[in-house]
């Protein structure tokens, strides 16, 4: 599976159980990414794909297929690694209050990098790595 996750400059994801922010541009990107790939989220990511067509399953990762496309906010992966080939980092450039952070699997190599302009930030920094 491939998976995307949104940081801010310490890694970090959540805070008090909240998102740390939002951006349509960026959730637009990680559909265009995925194509016709099926693309997986929890409920807690609902609201953030109203426009798309996607699969919501709070069980996403164990169900979730070589070619998917799980959009992640509050899952550990750590226990799923072994299903994961690529790792799509979405980096705010900003600095948030966080208690819930991205850990960074070993043996993930960057292959491409680029940034954009957001809806809600004027950087967004996209980081692909792959298995």
């Amino acid at each position: 599976m491939k998976i995307a996750v949104c940081v801010c400059n310490n890694m970090g994801m959540l805070f008090n159980s909240r998102r740390q922010s939002r951006d349509r541009v960026l959730i637009r990107d990680f559909v265009d990414t995925a194509k016709n790939n099926r693309i997986l989220i929890n409920h807690f990511s609902k609201n953030l794909f109203d426009e798309y067509e996607v699969t919501i399953d709070d069980d996403m990762m164990n169900i979730a297929e070589k070619n998917d496309y799980c959009f992640i906010e509050n899952t550990d992966i750590l226990p799923y690694i072994n299903k994961i080939n690529e790792i799509t980092i979405y980096r705010w450039n900003r600095k948030y209050p966080a208690d819930f952070y991205f850990q960074m699997p070993s043996g993930f190599t960057l292959k491409e990098t680029y940034e954009f302009k957001g809806s809600s930030h004027e950087k967004i920094t996209k980081e692909v790595y792959v298995k």
